[in-house]
């Protein structure tokens, strides 16, 4: 029978099918991960990039995939009974995860113990009623355990930057509940009294504009903010329209860069594109000198070389490919950009980096299998792109020699506001 002739219960009853399936599959998929890391992992070395070589064959980040061998590994080693409610479709695997996720803390035996009281609570529960039986199971048998945990927790305390659709961006904040919950309140309080005074905009948007006034100042007077702009040289030159990019965000508008132009507090960094290419035309100088020729290869990867990372070149090193005590040349060739851990992988293990030519990356795995990382333009290449030579160096020089009426986007200044 099709999809189209099912009946609404006849289409229930194939979802609840569906989900049994893929939780069977999950539960295989758990198995063949801690499987796969039991065979890579080097106990007497201490050297474990399972996760990677995953991340790699499967088109994962190295991220992802190292957290979804860690809870294959505990659900394997310390939780069977969840392996097989998954593999039975009792649970799927967000809730599975969830239990090896909190009960990683636990020795062995309190892990059982929670384990078996969650398994019996867990059939027809939501994801969030899990969470706060584990909660509440774990303050049972481990009370002391979870007042030491308290304890430590602000060693994991973090903030994180995550770009989003549209121009966005998430700021993510994770610290004791304790100083989080008055600086919400602060924030809440803030566009409360923003609202009563008759500012239209809604609470959301006014606690985040409290935000930005106490970390910023109102004025943005507190911070100077440097910005690595990609621009194609056909926007510059006020030939196209093409999106810029803003490194460590992602694309933008260019009304977005003419809003940032007119804050007095960015310093700009301008990266200018071949349109028909994509390719690296120019990089600005700072004032300050800098290894022109880091400053390319950072331009050039952008991020971690390793297929799928995304950690970014400025938070990551510039690696020899081949490595220099081997003969391997300080030049544009033979250099790249490695976060520490794939950097640390490609001298701890057996896996091999190649670059035949300058930004293309082959990686051979341990198993022989090669991945190949080929440089995306920096800017999408423009096929229809009028740009003249002459109308990109002109563009060039005229910020080159700091003219505030060209650095204001020529693309404005020709074809108006947009």
């Amino acid at each position: 029978m099709s999809i189209e002739e099912m009946s609404p219960p006849q289409l229930l009853a194939e979802l609840r099918a569906v989900a049994a399936e893929r939780a069977r599959l999950d539960a295989r998929e758990v198995r063949l991960l801690a499987r796969f890391s039991a065979l890579r992992t080097d106990l007497a070395r201490g050297v474990d990039y399972a996760s990677d070589e995953v991340a790699a064959e499967l088109a994962w980040t190295p991220v992802a995939a190292s957290r979804r061998v860690g809870i294959a590994v505990a659900m394997t080693d310390r939780l069977p009974d969840t392996v097989r409610a998954l593999e039975c479709g009792v649970l799927d695997l967000q809730k599975s995860s969830v239990i090896a996720e909190y009960t990683r803390v636990l020795d062995d035996a309190k892990a059982a113990v929670v384990e078996a009281a969650v398994l019996k609570f867990a059939p027809g529960r939501t994801v969030r009623q899990i969470r706060d039986k584990l909660a509440r199971e774990i303050l049972k048998v481990d009370p002391e355990g979870a007042e030491t945990r308290r304890q430590r927790a602000v060693q994991d305390t973090f903030v994180r930057f995550r770009p989003c659709p549209d121009g966005m961006a998430e700021l993510l904040v994770h610290d004791r509940a304790e100083n989080l919950r008055p600086t919400y309140d602060l924030l809440t309080a803030a566009a409360r009294r923003a609202k009563a005074a008759g500012n239209p905009a809604s609470t959301g948007e006014l606690r985040a504009q409290a935000l930005r006034d106490l970390v910023l100042g109102s004025r943005r007077e507190r911070v100077v903010t440097e910005l690595r702009i990609t621009v194609p040289a056909s926007a510059l030159a006020g030939a196209s329209r093409l999106p810029v990019e803003i490194h460590g965000y992602g694309p933008a508008t260019v009304q977005t860069l003419h809003e940032l132009a007119t804050s007095g507090n960015v310093f700009w960094r301008r990266i200018v594109t071949d349109p028909m290419t994509g390719a690296v035309l120019d990089i600005g100088r700072r004032r300050r000198h800098t290894w022109a020729l880091g400053e390319h290869v950072r331009t050039r990867d952008r991020h971690c070389v390793f297929p799928g990372c995304t950690r970014t070149a400025e938070d990551s090193q510039i690696d020899h490919t081949t490595d220099h005590a081997h003969g391997g040349p300080t030049a544009e060739a033979n250099l790249g950009v490695l976060c520490q851990h794939h950097n640390l992988m490609k001298q701890a293990t057996t896996w091999r980096l190649h670059q035949p030519e300058p930004g293309r990356f082959v990686w051979t795995s341990p198993t022989g299998t090669t991945h190949h990382v080929t440089p995306e333009p920096l800017t999408e290449p423009d096929e229809q792109s009028v740009t003249s030579p002459g109308e990109s160096s002109a563009a060039i020089v005229a910020l080159d020699r700091g003219d505030e009426a060209a650095a204001r986007w020529p693309v404005l200044d020709r074809r108006g506001a947009a």
